[in-house]
This record gives structure tokens, sequence and C-alpha cells, in this order.
């Protein structure tokens, strides 16, 4: 019963804050002139209402699941890092790049692509890492400025060395990738494709990982108490490593399904202006770092990006007002986090 108790307590506080960022997403429309509940009753529909909307939901939903999964991993763990969107960033591009220009047959050139694309998130988010554990910088700035590199460094490449040179390209973006390549859809017609099911079966590897084998226990108690994890024989500095590598895969796989499943080559700004690993982020802190709880999270957060869209549409609501309700669950999320820091000696 106690666990029961707990876990119910632990859902309070995400539940509290979606409920006070929709009402703070009602008044602003209530300022605007309009009904609030029809609003909304336009964004659920947008959101969920029918097979066509219920896909492009699951659709937007499956990288922030992937990159909330990384950042969970990583935060539970106390490396508080947020450089999930240069790792996106990275894995996204070198996937595109190896499956334009790798000449071998398709299968070989997939999985070269996935491998390579997973190493190189990993490695770079363990190079913030080593900038902690050698220079003691601030993983949370170090993180936030690689994410800056990442964008700007591929832009270089794809606006000077891979640049889509047709006729009809307008953006800075990559040739696209042979249609072998292209994830299938699970119901044909519809957005959804086989992206979401590895996500999924990422969600349960994650939850077994850090639930049910020893090294994720060993990155539970290093972010539980760091003192009692070091005295108890676990290796603070190689924990560190182990975490933010696995977490920087993971994100680098959230960029490789999108790629393959959605845009089928690498545009600048992609992940920049779609938010996903902050999504991801959002998702990973509401969800107190529960892989499952991810999931669900992740649903709704995309519930409400394109239900926001479906306002735009069909109203004189502006779009942002989803940017509104998401921003304001962060900001309330947050708050818990600054306490627990207070409370514990943290900044």
């Amino acid at each position: 019963m106690s666990k029961l108790k707990s876990t119910i307590l632990s859902l309070l506080h995400p539940a509290f804050a979606i409920a006070v960022s929709l009402a703070l997403g009602a008044l602003v429309i209530l300022i605007s002139g309009d009904n609030p509940l029809e609003i909304y009753a336009v964004m659920l529909r947008g959101a969920f209402g029918g097979r066509y909307y219920l896909t492009s939901t699951l659709t937007r939903a499956t990288p922030i699941i992937i990159t909330g999964l990384g950042a969970a991993l990583a935060w539970s763990s106390s490396y508080m890092g947020i450089g999930g969107e240069g790792q996106m960033i990275w894995g996204g591009f070198i996937a595109v790049i190896i499956s334009l220009e790798l000449n071998a047959p398709v299968p070989v050139v997939f999985i070269a692509a996935v491998t390579v694309a997973a190493a190189a998130g990993g490695l770079y988010s363990m190079f913030s890492a080593w900038l902690l554990d050698k220079l003691e910088m601030s993983l949370a700035i170090s993180t936030l400025m690689m994410n800056y590199a990442a964008q700007f460094v591929t832009f270089h490449f794809v606006s000077n060395v891979f640049l889509d040179t047709t006729g009809t390209a307008r953006s800075v973006q990559t040739f696209g990738m042979d249609q072998n390549f292209f994830f299938p859809r699970i119901i044909p017609g519809y957005p959804l494709h086989i992206g979401f099911i590895f996500a999924l079966i990422l969600v349960l590897i994650t939850w077994f990982f850090m639930n049910r084998t020893v090294l994720g226990y060993e990155f539970r108690m290093s972010g539980f108490n760091r003192g009692f994890a070091d005295y108890g024989g676990i290796n603070a500095r190689r924990t560190m490593y182990g975490v933010l590598f696995i977490s920087g895969v993971l994100c680098a796989l959230a960029g490789v399904i999108e790629v393959y499943g959605v845009q089928h080559r690498y545009l600048h700004g992609m992940f920049v202006t779609t938010s996903f690993a902050w999504l991801g982020l959002a998702a990973a802190l509401i969800s107190g770092y529960n892989p499952v709880g991810v999931l669900f999270t992740s649903v709704i957060l995309a519930g409400i990006s394109t239900g926001g869209a479906a306002i735009d549409r069909s109203t004189d609501i502006p779009l942002e007002i989803s940017t509104i309700i998401q921003g304001c669950i962060i900001l309330f999320i947050s708050a818990k986090i600054i306490r627990a820091g207070r409370r514990t000696g943290g900044g």
C-alpha cells in the first residue's frame, strides 16, 4: 500500500503542473476573446480525433520518447546535461550521409549508418563528461554549447559539401535518400512508421536496464547518493562516462529514426525548430524519469503540439498557444527540481 501511495503522490505534482498550464492557456484564450472549452475541443480532436490525427501525434511523439529516455537515464543519475539536441543532430546527419555516400547493399549501409551514428552521439556526449571530469566544466553549460557546435558544424558540411543543388531545393538540405531506406508505414496511407515500434522496444529495454540490471542499479545509486555509491564500491567516474555515453546513443538514435521515418534527408535546423530534445527532457522530468511514464508523457506533449497546429488551422488562436502550455508545464516541473536541489544542498 505504501508503494501505491508513493506512486500516487509522485503523480500529483506533474498532474498539477499540467492542470495549471492548461488553466493559464485557457486564460490566454479568454483574453483573446474565444471560448477555452471550444478551443481545447479543437485541440483534442486535432491530436487524437481520428486515425490520421492520432497517427500524426504518435509520429511526432516517436523522437520525443527516445530523447526522453536518454534524458531520464542521465538525469536520474544526477548528470543533468541538456545536450540531447546536439546528439540528435549528429545522429541524423551521419545516418543520412552514410546512406547517401556508402556504396554497398542496403542492409549493410543501414547497419553501418545506425551503428556509426549511435556511436557518434555517444562519443559526443562523452566529450561533455570528459570536460566535467578533467576541467570541472559545468555539464549544463558544456552540453548547451555543444548543441550549437553540432548545429553549425553540420550546417557547414551540408551547405558546402553535401548541398542539394537541384533547381527545386530552397532549403539548406542534403539530397534525399533512396526509397529503399525509408521506414515502412505501420498503416498504409498514414504517417506512422515502424520507428514508433522501435521506440516502444527502447522503452522496455531502458526500463529493464534501469530496474533489473547491476549497471542500471549503479547508475541510479550514483544519482540517489553519490557518497554512498562511492562507499559501496561503485566507480563514480566510470558511471559518469557510461551514463552519458548511453544517453547520447539514445538521443542519436532518435535523430536516426526521424530521418529514416519522416524527413528522408537532412535539413539544417530540422531538430532545432521541432524542439524534440527539449520536449523529451520535459517528458523525463514530468514522468519522474520512469521510462514507461516517458512514453505516455511524450504522447501528451506531442498531442499538445499537433493539437495546437489544428487550432492554428481552424481558429483565430495562433499556434503559439501550444508553446505557452508546454513552456508552463516545463516551468512548473522545474520548480520541483530546484526545490529538491536546494534541500540536498545543490544549486
